[in-house]
């Protein structure tokens, strides 16, 4: 049985007895693509569309940094031995695979989502307008529609989200490509529910956190140096103070998968041999 107590007690084991080689990884491989990216991301919806495909250009490349940062964060929390410099391989050697699952992923959501945008399309929704923040509301029956469908698309999202949440050391530990989908859903058969409570309450607070974090030192920046543009002194410090946030809870999550991937992994064995 994964006592997810447990599982808690050695992911902040293993950060407090191994900061020195986490903290670095953190920094490069977190901190500072979440922090670039949250400055840029304001600026998409100010500039030319020739400007705007630059910096989704750019934040494309910053979210595979740091993606490439989990991985060696994972990677160092299933063998602290190896330290920092074989986690930094290990996370290169896997990133492609990484990177082709995350894509894949990430195309089934877009597709997910297809038919709000196709029912704010049959409703005559101005897209043109609402990029300007000018669009009229959809009338009520497609807001209904819209509402439901995404409570329900995020109730599967949410479940989905717990079968892979150990996807990454997966992918890390066992070398694994697409067969670490199957892996990851046939090692979290049974703890579904357990981890879908830790999910929830890792988004509730992390999300709290950070919009906190940008309110509270958005608005102070903003009163001491001027909030006039996307990007200025007040916007570029708090996407900093919101980075380090991030990154904390980043850390925290890949520890904690890594972690919840040796327990369940250690439990299917015992299942398997005691048969």
């Amino acid at each position: 049985m994964v006592v997810i107590g447990s599982v808690w007690d050695r992911t902040v084991e293993f950060i407090s007895d191994n900061l020195s080689a986490v903290v670095p990884i953190a920094l490069m491989g977190i901190f500072v693509p979440l922090s670039i990216y949250t400055s840029l991301a304001p600026l998409a919806s100010s500039v030319a569309p020739a400007e705007r495909s630059v910096i989704y250009g750019v934040m494309i490349v910053l979210g595979l940094w740091s993606l490439w940062g989990k991985l060696a964060i994972t990677a160092l929390a299933l063998d602290p031995h190896a330290g920092r410099a074989g986690a930094t391989q290990m996370a290169g050697r896997r990133l492609l695979p990484a990177i082709g699952i995350s894509l894949g992923l990430l195309a089934i959501l877009l597709l997910a989502t297809a038919p709000v945008g196709i029912a704010l399309q049959l409703a005559g929704f101005d897209f043109a307008a609402a990029a300007s923040g000018h669009a009229a509301l959809p009338g009520d029956g497609v807001r209904d529609f819209i509402v439901l469908y995404a409570l329900l698309l995020g109730t599967i999202v949410l479940w989905i989200a717990a079968r892979l949440s150990v996807l990454l050391p997966t992918i890390v530990m066992e070398r694994r490509g697409l067969g670490a989908l199957r892996r990851s859903f046939r090692l979290t058969r049974g703890f579904t529910w357990k981890i879908l409570g830790v999910v929830l309450l890792y988004v509730i607070v992390a999300f709290v956190a950070e919009k906190a974090t940008q309110f509270v030192f958005g608005t102070i920046l903003g009163l001491l140096f001027g909030n006039e543009s996307p990007v200025s002194l007040a916007t570029i410090l708090t996407s900093i103070l919101v980075g380090v946030v991030a990154t904390g809870f980043t850390v925290l999550a890949a520890a904690f998968c890594a972690k919840l991937y040796l327990a369940l992994r250690d439990a299917r064995e015992s299942i398997v041999n005691a048969r």
